[in-house]
């Protein structure tokens, strides 16, 4: 039998392994980074990726236990680029979690605050639409540029105003249909096309709009505000996240936290 002993600064021994505070510590931390990542991408396109590449290595333990020449000389070919693969495969979801530590607070606390006038045009041009029951499609840009998406739309440049974003969302208006991108408290282009996203997990009762709201969310760290045709309804995306049914006051704060959420950004730069 092994004998289990324990000692100090040592929490056991078990035969010649022994076990530490501070290795208590360390599987602890991995397992915590496990279970978030886990969390991170469960629904995903992502974890069927990452479920791929377990199996990948699970054959490779195999193939080389069982000393099978030719397929342990595969799986060591796709280990030796094992990282550059991780990072292309997962590319949008390790920028979403380096833009999230990125803004985090515990990397500084100074902001420069954006100007009231892009929360209260944005506001009162929500309202108008609401109460009219038209579409709208609103993304703001932060620390991620859109110019890939910009380019699919027509390029404005324009001063952001209630009047002018609300226009763009009239039922017969050429860019209705399309997104209008919002940065730097201007309206750099309307009617852009956005990826949809790809999570299984999002209901069936959205429409693309809210769909396409949550797929740009996912790959950048945009704010985005959608109107509902159909309810009126206003939800925002962020961080692949669709929270639905906001009152006005709701939006207004979501929106002036996000603004500064940019600012802090821009300050870490």
């Amino acid at each position: 039998m092994i004998p289990i002993t324990f000692e100090n600064p040592e929490l056991f021994r078990i035969g010649f392994l022994s076990f530490t505070a501070l290795d208590a510590v360390d599987v602890l931390l991995v397992s915590t980074a496990f279970y978030k990542i886990y969390e991170y991408i469960r629904g995903t396109v992502a974890a069927q990726i990452f479920v791929g590449l377990l199996l990948i290595l699970a054959g490779s333990s195999v193939a080389s236990f069982l000393n099978l020449a030719s397929l342990s000389w595969v799986f060591s070919r796709l280990t030796s680029v094992w990282i550059i693969i991780v990072v292309i495969l997962f590319q949008p979801e390790i920028r979403r979690l380096l833009l999230f530590l990125g803004q985090s607070r515990l990397f500084g606390n100074l902001f420069r605050q954006e100007s009231d006038s892009v929360v209260n045009e944005t506001i009162a041009a929500v309202e108008e639409l609401v109460a009219k029951r038209h579409g709208a499609l609103i993304v703001f840009a932060r620390g991620v540029g859109l110019r890939l998406y910009i380019e699919t739309g027509q390029e404005l440049r324009a001063m952001l105003s209630r009047r002018l974003l609300a226009s763009l969302f009239m039922p017969n208006a050429p860019l209705h249909d399309g997104a209008v991108i919002i940065e730097n408290k201007r309206i750099e282009a309307a009617g852009c096309i956005l990826p949809i996203t790809q999570n299984e997990r999002v209901s069936g009762n959205f429409g693309l709009r809210h769909r396409a709201a949550i797929g740009i969310s996912e790959i950048t760290d945009a704010f985005v505000v959608v109107v509902s045709e159909e309810t009126g309804r206003v939800s925002i995306a962020e961080n692949g996240v669709l929270s639905t049914n906001l009152s006005i006051a709701e939006l207004r704060f979501e929106l002036t936290k996000a603004l500064k959420q940019k600012a802090m950004a821009k300050v870490a730069v």
